[in-house]
C-alpha cells in the first residue's frame, strides 16, 4: 500500500515577470493499495446529555394535544414567537415520544452488532460533568455494552452543559484501547444540540488529538449548537462535521461514520510544506471531498515550513487541496542546461516547495513542486479555475460569518452578499438565496437567523462533494 501525490497542473507555469505573483495549484491525494479491507475501530462517542437532549419529540398530533391542556403556550423571545412548554411533559408522552438521547440509544445498540473482538468501543456522557458509562471495552463483551447504553438516557449530570470535560475523557478512553502494536483507526464522535462553556479548550483538545491520530467527527442536532465550534473541531482533527435537523437521523449518521471509520486505508496523513526562499503560503483550503479551511501550523524547528493536518485517507475517496503561493519574481539566473536533444535553452525553473507526506501506515515521503516560467503561460485548467472559485466562496463566507460575531453589520452585510455572488457563479442557486436571505434579515433585524447561518455553513462545505 502507497500513498500517490499529484499536481494539477502536472507543470505549474508562470509569466516572466519581475514581480510576485499568485500560484495555484491542486494537490490530490489517493491510496492504492491491493484489494480491499475492514480496518477495526477504536472509537469512543460523546454525547451531550443536558436536558435539551431528553425533551421527548413529538408529531403535530401530540402537540396539538398539549396546546389544548395548557402544557405549551406560545411566548415572544426577541420579538419572535416560539412556544414554551409551561409544565412537565406527561408521564405517558414521555412513552410514545423519543428523545434525541433514545434515538442515540437505539443507533448504538445497532451499532453494538456490528463490532466484532478487534474493535473497542467507549461511550461518554457529558453536561454540566461527564461520566463514562463504558469504559474502553472490546466489540465481542456485548453485555458489558448493552449495559452501559441502558444507563444514557437515565443520567443526570447537571443543567449546563461542558463538552470539553467529555471530549478528554473520550480521547483518555481512546488512548486505553490503544497499543504499540495498534492498527484501528481512531474516531471520537461528539452528539451535541446546545452551546459549551469553554469552547477554546475543546479546540485545545481537537488540536491533542490530531497530533495523536484521533479524527474527531462532530453532529449538531437542531438550530441552537454553535457550528463555528464543531466544524472546527473536524477540521482541525481531520473529521467530519454533519448537521441534523431531525432527530430521526441520528441513527443513519452514526451508522456512517462507523462505515467510513472501517473504510480507512491510511491513518493519520499530514503533510510538511517547506518553501524556498521568497516563497509565501497565502493559504491551502481542502476542495474534496469536503469543501474546508484547514489549520496550517508553522514550523517550532524549521524557517519557512508549515504543517497541516489531513485527516485519514478512504477506500476510493481522494483528498484535493488547493494550495496557493505567492512566487518570488522569476530568479535572474536562469537555469542554464539546455533541453534534451535540442539546441535551445532549457525553460527557467523554480522550486517553490518541498512537500512531505507523514502517516501512521507508511514511510515518509517528499516531492518537490517545480515551476516554469514563460513568456505567455498557457491557462489554468477549468478543474483548477472552479476549485479556486470554491475556495473564494468558502473563505469569503467564513469572514462575513467572523463579521457577524464581532458586531460588524455593515461588513457582514457586504460579505455576504459577495457570497452569494460567487455562489450563484457556481450555480449554487439555492444557496445563493439564503445567503442574501441571511444579509436581508441582518439589514433588517441586527442579526441573522440561526438555521439559516447553520444551512449556509454546512451546505457550503459539500460544496466540495461535486
Amino acid at each position: 500500500m502507497s500513498i500517490q501525490l499529484n499536481f494539477e497542473p502536472a507543470q505549474p507555469m508562470l509569466a516572466q515577470r519581475a514581480e510576485p505573483q499568485l500560484c495555484y495549484v491542486l494537490v490530490r491525494l489517493s491510496v492504492k493499495a491491493a484489494g480491499s479491507r475492514m480496518r477495526a475501530v477504536n472509537w469512543a462517542l460523546v454525547a451531550d446529555a443536558s436536558r435539551s437532549m431528553r425533551i421527548p419529540i413529538v408529531n403535530e398530533q401530540q402537540f396539538r394535544q398539549l396546546v389544548r391542556e395548557g402544557d405549551a403556550q406560545e411566548v415572544l423571545i426577541d420579538g419572535i414567537p416560539v412556544w414554551q412548554l409551561a409544565h412537565p411533559v406527561p408521564a405517558d408522552l414521555h412513552e410514545v415520544a423519543p428523545s434525541a438521547l433514545d434515538y442515540t440509544a437505539r443507533a448504538l445498540h445497532s451499532i453494538v452488532e456490528q463490532l466484532d473482538h478487534a474493535d473497542r468501543f467507549s461511550l461518554v456522557a457529558c453536561a454540566e460533568e461527564a461520566e463514562i458509562l463504558i469504559g474502553n471495552t472490546s466489540g465481542r463483551d456485548r453485555t458489558r455494552l448493552v449495559q452501559g447504553i441502558g444507563l444514557l438516557k437515565h443520567t443526570h449530570l447537571g443543567e449546563e452543559t461542558d463538552l470539553a470535560q467529555g471530549v478528554q475523557l473520550g480521547l483518555q478512553e481512546l488512548a486505553r484501547g490503544r497499543n504499540s502494536v495498534d492498527a484501528h483507526t481512531e474516531r471520537l464522535l461528539l452528539l451535541t444540540d446546545g452551546f459549551t462553556r469553554h469552547p477554546e479548550r475543546c479546540l485545545e483538545l481537537a488540536r491533542h488529538a490530531a497530533g495523536a491520530g484521533v479524527a474527531i467527527s462532530t453532529i449538531g442536532l437542531g438550530g441552537e449548537f454553535q457550528e463555528d465550534l464543531l466544524t472546527g473541531l473536524a477540521d482541525i482533527s481531520g473529521g467530519r462535521a454533519v448537521f441534523l435537523g431531525d432527530a430521526e437521523a441520528i441513527p443513519r449518521a452514526i451508522a456512517q461514520e462507523l462505515a467510513m471509520a472501517r473504510s480507512v486505508m491510511l491513518r493519520s496523513v499530514s503533510l510538511t510544506m517547506a518553501l524556498s526562499r521568497g516563497v509565501t503560503l497565502r493559504r491551502l483550503t481542502q476542495i474534496h471531498p469536503t469543501l474546508r479551511m484547514l489549520e496550517v501550523l508553522p514550523s517550532a524547528h524549521t524557517p519557512s515550513t508549515w504543517m497541516v493536518h489531513v485527516g485519514d485517507l478512504e477506500q476510493m475517496t481522494p483528498v484535493v487541496l488547493l494550495l496557493e503561493l505567492i512566487a518570488p519574481p522569476m530568479p535572474a539566473a536562469a537555469t542554464a542546461t539546455q533541453q534534451s536533444g535540442g539546441n535551445q535553452p532549457a525553460m527557467p525553473r523554480m522550486r517553490l516547495a518541498q512537500l512531505t507526506l507523514h502517516s501512521r501506515d507508511m514511510p515518509a515521503t517528499t516531492h518537490d513542486l517545480v515551476v516554469g516560467y514563460a513568456a505567455a503561460p498557457p491557462a489554468l485548467p477549468p478543474v483548477v479555475l472552479d476549485a479556486a472559485a470554491r475556495a473564494n466562496a468558502a473563505w469569503l463566507q467564513r469572514r462575513a460569518l467572523e463579521a457577524v460575531n464581532n458586531g460588524d453589520k455593515a461588513g457582514a452585510v457586504a460579505l455576504l452578499q459577495a457570497v452569494a455572488a460567487r455562489l450563484a457563479d457556481l450555480g449554487e442557486s439555492a444557496l445563493a438565496a439564503t445567503a442574501l436571505a441571511e444579509a436581508a434579515a441582518l439589514q433588517q433585524t441586527g442579526q441573522t437567523t440561526r438555521l439559516g447561518v447553520k444551512e449556509l455553513t454546512y451546505a457550503t462545505r459539500r460544496l466540495g462533494q461535486g
